[in-house]
Protein backbone atom coordinates (compact mmCIF):
# COMPACT_ATOMS: atom_id res chain seq x y z
CA UNK A 1 0.00 0.00 0.00
CA UNK A 2 1.23 3.32 -0.87
CA UNK A 3 0.79 6.66 0.88
CA UNK A 4 2.02 9.54 1.21
CA UNK A 5 1.06 11.94 4.21
CA UNK A 6 1.83 15.41 4.19
CA UNK A 7 -1.82 16.18 5.49
CA UNK A 8 -1.69 19.70 7.92
CA UNK A 9 -5.42 18.11 8.85
CA UNK A 10 -3.53 15.24 10.00
CA UNK A 11 -0.93 17.15 11.69
CA UNK A 12 -3.11 18.88 13.44
CA UNK A 13 -5.13 16.10 14.38
CA UNK A 14 -2.34 14.10 15.49
CA UNK A 15 -0.95 16.97 18.06
CA UNK A 16 -4.17 16.97 19.87
CA UNK A 17 -4.55 13.46 19.88
CA UNK A 18 -4.00 10.91 22.88
CA UNK A 19 -2.38 7.41 23.02
CA UNK A 20 -3.01 5.18 26.16
CA UNK A 21 -0.85 2.07 26.79
CA UNK A 22 -3.02 0.41 29.74
CA UNK A 23 -4.73 1.79 32.57
CA UNK A 24 -1.56 1.97 34.67
CA UNK A 25 0.43 3.28 31.97
CA UNK A 26 3.56 2.13 30.15
CA UNK A 27 5.94 -0.75 31.75
CA UNK A 28 8.45 0.14 34.25
CA UNK A 29 11.12 2.76 32.77
CA UNK A 30 8.82 3.24 29.69
CA UNK A 31 7.83 6.78 30.53
CA UNK A 32 9.38 10.10 31.81
CA UNK A 33 7.95 13.76 32.83
CA UNK A 34 5.28 12.23 34.98
CA UNK A 35 4.57 9.50 37.12
CA UNK A 36 2.60 6.45 36.00
CA UNK A 37 -1.28 8.21 37.82
CA UNK A 38 0.11 11.72 36.65
CA UNK A 39 -1.44 11.93 33.42
CA UNK A 40 -1.48 14.94 31.39
CA UNK A 41 -1.11 17.00 34.23
CA UNK A 42 1.79 16.06 35.65
CA UNK A 43 3.16 15.76 31.56
CA UNK A 44 2.10 19.81 31.52
CA UNK A 45 3.31 20.96 35.28
CA UNK A 46 -0.35 21.81 36.30
CA UNK A 47 -1.89 21.38 39.33
CA UNK A 48 -4.47 18.57 39.98
CA UNK A 49 -7.94 19.35 39.77
CA UNK A 50 -9.72 18.95 42.93
CA UNK A 51 -12.25 17.89 41.23
CA UNK A 52 -12.91 14.06 40.22
CA UNK A 53 -10.50 13.51 37.06
CA UNK A 54 -11.95 12.62 33.90
CA UNK A 55 -10.37 8.79 32.72
CA UNK A 56 -8.51 10.38 29.85
CA UNK A 57 -6.21 12.23 32.78
CA UNK A 58 -4.74 9.20 34.33
CA UNK A 59 -3.36 8.05 31.05
CA UNK A 60 -0.25 8.98 29.59
CA UNK A 61 -0.33 11.25 26.80
CA UNK A 62 1.15 11.01 23.73
CA UNK A 63 1.36 13.88 21.56
CA UNK A 64 3.71 14.34 18.16
CA UNK A 65 7.19 15.31 18.73
CA UNK A 66 8.66 18.09 17.63
CA UNK A 67 10.58 17.21 14.08
CA UNK A 68 13.76 16.16 15.06
CA UNK A 69 16.78 17.98 13.46
CA UNK A 70 20.03 16.61 12.53
CA UNK A 71 22.01 16.04 14.67
CA UNK A 72 25.42 17.82 12.69
CA UNK A 73 25.03 20.72 10.23
CA UNK A 74 25.43 18.77 6.50
CA UNK A 75 25.63 22.07 4.59
CA UNK A 76 29.13 22.48 5.85
CA UNK A 77 30.12 19.10 4.96
CA UNK A 78 31.43 17.81 0.63
CA UNK A 79 29.87 15.23 -0.57
CA UNK A 80 31.51 12.04 -0.40
CA UNK A 81 33.85 11.39 -4.13
CA UNK A 82 31.76 9.05 -6.74
CA UNK A 83 35.46 7.06 -5.88
CA UNK A 84 34.27 6.06 -2.57
CA UNK A 85 31.38 4.12 -3.81
CA UNK A 86 31.17 1.12 -5.52
CA UNK A 87 28.07 2.16 -7.82
CA UNK A 88 25.58 -0.51 -9.98
CA UNK A 89 22.85 0.29 -12.23
CA UNK A 90 19.22 -1.00 -10.85
CA UNK A 91 15.88 -0.89 -11.99
CA UNK A 92 13.57 -1.13 -9.26
CA UNK A 93 9.40 -0.73 -9.90
CA UNK A 94 10.45 0.59 -13.68
CA UNK A 95 12.51 3.17 -12.95
CA UNK A 96 16.12 2.50 -13.57
CA UNK A 97 18.62 4.25 -11.14
CA UNK A 98 21.75 3.51 -9.38
CA UNK A 99 22.53 1.30 -6.49
CA UNK A 100 24.76 1.99 -3.65
CA UNK A 101 26.59 -1.55 -3.14
CA UNK A 102 29.47 -0.65 -1.02
CA UNK A 103 31.13 2.69 1.24
CA UNK A 104 34.84 2.12 0.51
CA UNK A 105 35.91 5.43 1.73
CA UNK A 106 38.25 6.52 4.28
CA UNK A 107 35.62 9.58 6.40
CA UNK A 108 33.30 8.32 8.99
CA UNK A 109 31.08 11.26 7.94
CA UNK A 110 29.42 10.88 4.66
CA UNK A 111 27.55 12.60 2.48
CA UNK A 112 26.31 10.42 -0.35
CA UNK A 113 25.95 11.65 -3.88
CA UNK A 114 22.30 12.24 -4.75
CA UNK A 115 23.40 11.34 -8.58
CA UNK A 116 25.89 9.13 -10.57
CA UNK A 117 26.06 9.04 -14.46
CA UNK A 118 22.96 11.38 -14.40
CA UNK A 119 20.92 8.47 -12.61
CA UNK A 120 19.06 9.12 -9.42
CA UNK A 121 19.96 6.66 -6.47
CA UNK A 122 17.04 4.85 -5.69
CA UNK A 123 18.66 1.91 -3.68
CA UNK A 124 21.16 1.38 -0.61
CA UNK A 125 22.17 -2.33 -0.57
CA UNK A 126 22.27 -5.05 1.96
CA UNK A 127 25.44 -4.57 4.38
CA UNK A 128 26.49 -1.48 2.12
CA UNK A 129 28.11 0.24 5.45
CA UNK A 130 30.43 -1.85 7.03
CA UNK A 131 33.08 0.59 7.98
CA UNK A 132 33.32 3.18 11.29
CA UNK A 133 31.05 5.58 9.73
CA UNK A 134 29.69 7.84 12.57
CA UNK A 135 27.15 10.09 10.55
CA UNK A 136 25.67 9.40 7.39
CA UNK A 137 23.30 12.07 4.95
CA UNK A 138 21.41 10.65 1.73
CA UNK A 139 18.95 12.86 -0.38
CA UNK A 140 17.26 11.67 -3.73
CA UNK A 141 14.94 13.21 -5.24
CA UNK A 142 13.72 9.78 -6.42
CA UNK A 143 12.17 7.20 -4.10
CA UNK A 144 14.59 5.07 -1.84
CA UNK A 145 14.82 1.51 -1.11
CA UNK A 146 17.08 1.06 1.92
CA UNK A 147 17.59 -2.75 2.04
CA UNK A 148 17.83 -4.74 4.92
CA UNK A 149 20.95 -4.88 7.13
CA UNK A 150 22.18 -1.44 4.88
CA UNK A 151 24.00 -0.01 7.73
CA UNK A 152 25.25 -3.99 9.24
CA UNK A 153 28.04 -3.36 11.23
CA UNK A 154 28.00 0.08 11.86
CA UNK A 155 28.91 0.41 15.88
CA UNK A 156 29.96 3.66 15.57
CA UNK A 157 27.29 4.97 13.55
CA UNK A 158 25.59 7.57 15.96
CA UNK A 159 23.40 9.73 13.08
CA UNK A 160 21.55 9.14 10.04
CA UNK A 161 19.68 11.90 7.37
CA UNK A 162 17.73 9.88 4.98
CA UNK A 163 15.81 12.40 2.69
CA UNK A 164 13.86 10.54 -0.43
CA UNK A 165 10.73 10.99 -2.71
CA UNK A 166 7.38 9.63 -2.54
CA UNK A 167 7.00 5.45 -1.82
CA UNK A 168 10.30 5.02 -0.22
CA UNK A 169 10.65 2.01 2.21
CA UNK A 170 13.39 0.39 4.16
CA UNK A 171 14.02 -3.12 4.30
CA UNK A 172 14.04 -5.70 7.72
CA UNK A 173 17.12 -4.80 10.50
CA UNK A 174 17.74 -1.50 8.72
CA UNK A 175 19.70 -0.22 11.79
CA UNK A 176 19.71 -3.48 13.80
CA UNK A 177 22.02 -3.50 16.89
CA UNK A 178 24.02 0.06 15.54
CA UNK A 179 24.43 0.45 19.16
CA UNK A 180 25.70 4.03 19.05
CA UNK A 181 22.56 5.40 17.12
CA UNK A 182 20.91 8.01 18.63
CA UNK A 183 19.71 10.09 16.03
CA UNK A 184 17.30 9.28 13.04
CA UNK A 185 16.03 11.60 10.38
CA UNK A 186 14.05 10.63 8.06
CA UNK A 187 11.42 12.56 5.36
CA UNK A 188 7.39 11.65 5.84
CA UNK A 189 7.71 9.50 2.26
CA UNK A 190 8.80 6.74 4.83
CA UNK A 191 5.94 4.80 6.21
CA UNK A 192 6.56 1.23 5.39
CA UNK A 193 9.55 -0.01 8.07
CA UNK A 194 10.54 -3.64 7.64
CA UNK A 195 10.99 -5.99 10.70
CA UNK A 196 12.69 -4.79 13.54
CA UNK A 197 14.18 -1.85 11.45
CA UNK A 198 15.20 0.04 14.74
CA UNK A 199 15.51 -2.31 17.09
CA UNK A 200 18.42 -2.79 19.49
CA UNK A 201 19.84 1.32 19.07
CA UNK A 202 19.85 3.96 21.66
CA UNK A 203 17.43 5.62 19.42
CA UNK A 204 14.06 3.14 19.82
CA UNK A 205 15.04 3.01 23.60
CA UNK A 206 15.07 6.45 24.24
CA UNK A 207 11.67 6.75 22.24
CA UNK A 208 10.37 3.92 24.21
CA UNK A 209 11.26 6.24 27.40
CA UNK A 210 9.78 9.36 25.69
CA UNK A 211 6.53 7.08 25.66
CA UNK A 212 6.01 3.39 25.34
CA UNK A 213 3.60 4.20 22.15
CA UNK A 214 6.39 5.43 19.37
CA UNK A 215 4.81 6.63 16.13
CA UNK A 216 7.32 8.04 13.80
CA UNK A 217 6.10 9.80 10.36
CA UNK A 218 2.06 8.97 11.74
CA UNK A 219 3.25 5.09 12.02
CA UNK A 220 3.32 3.30 15.07
CA UNK A 221 6.84 1.05 14.79
CA UNK A 222 7.29 -0.40 17.96
CA UNK A 223 4.93 -1.01 20.58
CA UNK A 224 6.57 -3.35 23.14
CA UNK A 225 6.54 -1.69 26.49
CA UNK A 226 2.59 -0.68 26.19
CA UNK A 227 0.22 -2.91 28.63
CA UNK A 228 -3.36 -3.04 29.49
CA UNK A 229 -5.76 -1.59 26.58
CA UNK A 230 -3.88 0.65 23.80
CA UNK A 231 -5.72 3.57 22.28
CA UNK A 232 -3.93 4.27 19.16
CA UNK A 233 -4.49 8.40 18.64
CA UNK A 234 -6.27 9.37 15.73
CA UNK A 235 -3.94 10.55 12.95
CA UNK A 236 -1.97 7.63 12.82
CA UNK A 237 -2.18 5.98 8.95
CA UNK A 238 -0.52 2.68 10.21
CA UNK A 239 0.85 -0.49 12.73
CA UNK A 240 3.83 -1.18 11.70
CA UNK A 241 5.67 -4.74 10.81
CA UNK A 242 5.85 -6.57 14.43
CA UNK A 243 5.29 -3.10 15.91
CA UNK A 244 4.16 -5.14 19.05
CA UNK A 245 5.17 -8.45 18.72
CA UNK A 246 5.54 -10.86 21.40
CA UNK A 247 3.80 -8.01 23.72
CA UNK A 248 2.00 -10.65 26.20
CA UNK A 249 1.08 -7.42 28.49
CA UNK A 250 -1.71 -5.27 26.15
CA UNK A 251 -5.28 -6.51 26.20
CA UNK A 252 -6.59 -4.56 23.19
CA UNK A 253 -5.90 -1.88 20.73
CA UNK A 254 -9.02 0.49 19.70
CA UNK A 255 -7.57 2.00 16.03
CA UNK A 256 -9.10 5.45 15.38
CA UNK A 257 -10.62 5.61 10.95
CA UNK A 258 -7.35 7.14 10.00
CA UNK A 259 -5.67 3.89 9.94
CA UNK A 260 -5.17 2.61 6.68
CA UNK A 261 -3.29 -0.35 6.95
CA UNK A 262 -1.48 -2.91 9.44
CA UNK A 263 1.97 -4.41 8.42
CA UNK A 264 2.58 -8.17 8.69
CA UNK A 265 3.49 -9.78 12.14
CA UNK A 266 2.37 -6.41 13.95
CA UNK A 267 0.69 -8.26 17.08
CA UNK A 268 2.25 -12.01 16.40
CA UNK A 269 2.36 -13.75 19.87
CA UNK A 270 0.55 -11.04 21.82
CA UNK A 271 -1.34 -14.07 23.61
CA UNK A 272 -3.01 -11.42 25.99
CA UNK A 273 -4.63 -9.42 23.11
CA UNK A 274 -8.29 -10.13 23.44
CA UNK A 275 -9.98 -7.22 21.53
CA UNK A 276 -9.29 -5.36 18.15
CA UNK A 277 -11.52 -3.17 16.04
CA UNK A 278 -10.68 -2.73 12.08
CA UNK A 279 -11.44 0.54 11.02
CA UNK A 280 -14.74 0.34 8.10
CA UNK A 281 -12.27 1.93 5.54
CA UNK A 282 -8.68 -0.17 6.27
CA UNK A 283 -6.79 -1.76 3.11
CA UNK A 284 -4.94 -3.95 4.67
CA UNK A 285 -5.50 -6.22 7.66
CA UNK A 286 -1.71 -7.66 8.61
CA UNK A 287 -0.97 -10.76 6.66
CA UNK A 288 0.40 -13.51 9.97
CA UNK A 289 -0.80 -10.28 12.28
CA UNK A 290 -2.66 -12.33 15.01
CA UNK A 291 -0.65 -15.32 15.26
CA UNK A 292 -1.12 -17.22 18.51
CA UNK A 293 -3.82 -14.43 19.47
CA UNK A 294 -5.89 -17.32 20.23
CA UNK A 295 -8.49 -15.12 22.85
CA UNK A 296 -8.29 -12.51 20.12
CA UNK A 297 -12.23 -10.83 18.64
CA UNK A 298 -11.73 -8.99 15.80
CA UNK A 299 -14.20 -6.67 14.63
CA UNK A 300 -14.53 -5.34 10.89
CA UNK A 301 -17.85 -3.53 9.49
CA UNK A 302 -20.09 -4.73 12.53
CA UNK A 303 -19.22 -8.58 12.17
CA UNK A 304 -17.36 -10.22 15.45
CA UNK A 305 -13.99 -12.87 14.28
CA UNK A 306 -12.48 -15.30 16.31
CA UNK A 307 -8.95 -16.57 16.07
CA UNK A 308 -10.67 -19.66 14.19
CA UNK A 309 -12.45 -17.47 11.67
CA UNK A 310 -9.25 -15.63 10.55
CA UNK A 311 -9.13 -17.34 7.23
CA UNK A 312 -12.45 -15.73 6.41
CA UNK A 313 -11.41 -12.58 7.52
CA UNK A 314 -8.14 -13.19 5.21
CA UNK A 315 -10.46 -14.21 2.03
CA UNK A 316 -12.06 -10.15 2.74
CA UNK A 317 -8.66 -8.84 2.24
CA UNK A 318 -6.67 -11.07 -0.11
Amino acid sequence: MKKRVLSLVLACMLAFSAAACGKDGSKQGGQTGQDATGGQDAAQGTESSTDEPEESSTQPVWVEPEKEEPAIDWSAVETAPDEDFYFDEVTIDGIEGIEIRFYRGENNVVKVPETYDGKPVISIRREAFQKDVTDVYIETESFLHVQGYAFKGCDDLKSVVIIAGEESYMGDLVFYECESLTSVVLSEEFVHFGYHTFSYTPWLENKRQENPLVILNYVVVDGKMCTGDVVIPDGVIGIGESAFETNKDITSVTLPDSVRWIDEQAFIYCTGLTSINLPDDIEDYGLNAYTDCKDIVITYQGKEYTYEDLSELHNIFY
